[in-house]
């Protein structure tokens, strides 16, 4: 199990394609995005029926946009969608893609990156960029910083080229990686995020892009950073401040204590997109938004749709202590011949309605071929039970102790023993009757 195993409830999945495993619990919400309202059909003069117009949808949450999607960070579960899978234009969301596949890539952050003469031509040097001079050498770290918080293109051309040795190579990469995270309406053709057919993606993608992204300290980490200072340089004698282009994340009209992290780009032709983490309480939650007109609307949909999630959902944890360990005997031909110790290495974060009270929600393992004497065979889940409902479960950590060869020594030794014991009980009945025998067979002689 990863760190965090998480959502095994379809109480908050509102999405209508949730797997038929999951079991329904009470109050959910309403489907992933959208209700739909039915007009009474009516009947025109002559009796018959007249056709009822398709309905219009009612969307769970009001926003100016029509790509949009909010999921819970820990399980990936969907809690509202609004044509969650419709490829657009993802701007400079691009990046972070970039970023995180070169993190993956680089040695380590503090490995030197020079802007080579290849890499300075293939940017607009007009806009988007801190003005990186050929030749000039950061870290990997100054390089991710400034293309995630300034949507640096100069940066992003550097860590590419470092990455891959060339900026197409980089964007093979960045499409097997997409394909790699079934990211179905996404593909790449540029690092930075400019406008192009062959540049796609979805709301839906960019969330699950960002979520897998997330699990990597580093890039949270740069993220959430409201802000970042480039050192002094080979060709830079000065410092340069980097402020956070998102700006829930710094102080101002759009600021929100709640955001955890933030990216927000725009083109021409795309118009805004914003994609964010937030977190309340133990609840984490990732928000996308794409082709906004403006950027106020942008930040005020993606703030919109976030107090949707926390009005609606709790996180609940069920920690590694409170499920607990299960030990199973395996017997070969009777003799216990290995241990079979079931653990949970961390704790389960389920998402709940916020009207489901949380102490109902219980942990059970449950074993299955106990019996077996091939320990490979045994295997046990932790089952989560909601008020006597099986909502969700998952695989344990199955650890195997052998004791055939401890037991086999004591099976020996024990014998020994006994042989030893019997040896000390002839001696003993030896000693005890040598003097009457030896005085009987005497007497048996004749005398002289």
């Amino acid at each position: 199990m990863k760190k965090l195993i998480t959502g095994f409830l379809s109480v908050l999945l509102l999405m209508t394609g949730v797997s038929a495993e999951e079991t329904p619990a009470p109050s959910p919400l309403p489907e992933a995005g959208k209700e739909t309202a039915v007009p009474e059909e009516g009947t025109e003069e002559n009796g018959t029926t007249e056709e009822t117009p398709e309905p219009e949808p009612v969307w769970a949450v009001d926003v100016s946009t029509d790509y949009a999607v909010l999921i819970d960070a820990d399980s990936g579960k969907v809690l509202f969608e609004k044509n969650k899978d419709t490829a657009r234009d993802p701007a400079s969301l691009t990046k972070i893609m970039t970023v995180y596949l070169a993190m993956k890539s680089l040695t380590s952050p503090s490995q030197e990156i020079t802007m080579s003469k290849e890499a300075f031509q293939t940017y607009d040097h007009n806009q988007g960029v801190l003005w990186i001079q050929e030749g000039e050498t950061l870290s990997a770290k100054d390089c991710e910083y400034a293309a995630m918080l300034a949507s640096a293109n100069d940066t992003a051309a550097m860590l590419a080229e470092a990455a891959a040795l060339s900026q197409d190579g980089f964007v093979q990469r960045m499409n097997a990686e997409a394909k790699d995270m079934n990211l179905e309406s996404t593909v790449f053709d540029n690092i930075f995020g400019l406008s192009s057919p062959g540049n796609q993606s979805s709301a839906y993608d960019i969330a699950k892009l960002t979520r897998q992204a997330l699990k990597n300290d580093a890039f949270r980490e740069i993220f959430g950073a409201s802000g970042y200072t480039i050192p002094a340089t080979n060709k830079q004698p000065q410092s340069r401040p980097i402020a956070q282009d998102c700006e829930l994340l710094r102080n101002g009209e759009y600021s929100w204590e709640e955001a955890t992290g933030g990216k927000i780009g725009s083109t021409k032709d795309g118009g805004f997109c914003l994609a964010a983490s937030a977190k309340r309480g133990a609840t984490s939650l990732i928000a996308v938004v794409l082709s906004e007109e403006t950027a106020d609307d942008a930040y005020h949909d993606i703030v919109r749709i976030f107090e949707y999630g926390f009005q609606n959902a709790q996180t609940v944890t069920i920690t590694a202590e409170q499920i607990g360990t299960r030990t199973v005997e395996v017997r070969d031909g009777g003799k216990h011949v290995a241990d079979v110790v079931f653990s949970a290495d961390s704790g389960f974060s389920i998402l709940l309605p916020k009207d489901v009270d949380p102490d109902g929600l219980k942990a059970e393992i449950v074993v299955s071929n106990e019996s077996s004497s091939s320990p490979e065979r045994i295997t046990a889940e932790v089952q989560f039970i909601l008020n006597g409902e099986l909502i969700g479960s998952a695989q344990m950590e199955k650890k195997v102790v052998t004791v055939k060869q401890e037991e086999t020594v004591i099976e020996k030794s024990g014998g020994f023993r006994m042989i030893f014991d019997y040896a000390c009980i002839v001696v003993l009945v030896l000693v005890l009757l040598l003097p009457p025998l030896v005085k009987f067979l005497t007497s048996l002689q004749p005398p002289e």
